[in-house]
């Protein structure tokens, strides 16, 4: 989607870590005559799960070019600015930052953020839809996104009328990847990007104080989502393979002091085992931090607001049980914020 029309608040300043200004087509070939059919069936890429070989990445090139560049807010040169909408409820003191996926690609900028903000709203909490950095761009940058997020919404708190200490973040699929790698493994650690100055914003406290992991990524091991967040030659070198899974594997970075916790997701989620979430669980309650698990008998992966929108080649799922995620969810909040 474009955001042209939209209110947005560039969370960087002038200078942006990470940004070179060089041609993304360099690393990101594209092939522009292909189709969304065509990315499904002849060109999966990263979703080819009939081979751990990474093959073509033609199809997830496009996809980025005609969702991201062509229709969305990603620029043609590594420029990117990344941004977040508000959805601001009068009177609200608490807020939820969206983080929407789409594998580290794209951004369910509707599905998974201005709806799920409209449903925030209804129960009285503020949300801002984060649009970060992905592929062609690499790690750390896109969580660097997410934590600036953080720090821009706390430093600014008092503009919105939001408590500094109700500020929560929630993704979906790859965006709960890069909120739960954010506040697990990032967290308030510097930024320490060559050529890029600290400001004020960078000193504010860059940690969440809920979370919400929606479907989520809980590890990267051996999955080849690993090649647009790390690279081609990561993903080809096990050992390297290995330890970038590990360095950001969810599971094992859960601290006595961590944010309090909502994870939910479908069983029959084909995408990310939800087995990995429900070992989170067990992770969170080892450091005895709170936390509720939701696991739905069906709805499958990307569910979102729970509104269809169709995707590719698949039929329309059946979110008669797992909608209620939004309640529960809602709930969960203004308990923990109350």
């Amino acid at each position: 989607m474009r955001l042209e029309g939209k209110p947005v608040l560039p969370i960087w300043g002038e200078i942006i870590p990470g940004n070179t200004g060089k041609s993304k087509y360099d690393v990101m070939p594209v092939d522009t005559s292909l189709t969304m059919q065509d990315v499904f069936t002849k060109y999966p890429g990263i979703w080819d799960k009939s081979t751990p070989e990474i093959g073509d990445l033609r199809g997830n090139n496009f996809m980025v070019w005609d969702q991201e560049i062509q229709n969305g807010y990603a620029e043609e040169r590594f420029s990117d600015v990344p941004i977040l909408v508000p959805y601001l409820r009068e009177g609200s003191d608490r807020c939820v930052i969206l983080c929407p996926g789409g594998a580290y690609l794209t951004k369910s900028m509707d599905s998974e953020g201005a709806e799920v903000a409209a449903v925030l709203n209804e129960a009285g909490i503020s949300a801002f839809v984060l649009w970060y950095r992905s592929y062609p761009y690499h790690a750390p940058f896109m969580y660097l996104d997410c934590q600036r997020a953080v720090r821009y919404v706390r430093y600014h708190a008092a503009e919105y009328g939001i408590d500094p200490n109700k500020i929560a973040a929630a993704g979906f699929s790859a965006g709960g990847n890069l909120c739960g790698v954010h506040a697990l493994c990032f967290g308030n650690q510097p930024v320490e990007i060559e050529g890029y100055e600290p400001d004020a914003i960078d000193a504010v406290d860059g940690r969440v104080n809920a979370l919400g992991l929606i479907y989520p990524a809980v590890s990267m091991l051996d999955d080849k989502i690993t090649a647009v967040i790390a690279g081609i030659d990561v993903y080809n070198d096990r050992e390297k393979r290995n330890a970038f899974a590990a360095q950001y594997d969810l599971r094992t970075h859960v601290q006595p002091d961590s944010a309090p916790a909502f994870l939910c997701a479908c069983v029959d989620d084909e995408v990310v085992p939800p087995p990995l979430l429900a070992e989170l669980a067990v992770a969170y309650g080892k450091q005895k931090v709170p936390c509720e698990l939701h696991l739905f008998p069906y709805g499958g992966h990307g569910f979102g607001a729970c509104h269809y929108h169709p995707v590719g080649p698949f039929p329309e799922p059946d979110y008669s049980a797992v909608k209620q995620w939004l309640a529960l969810f809602t709930n969960w909040l203004n308990r923990l914020f109350a």
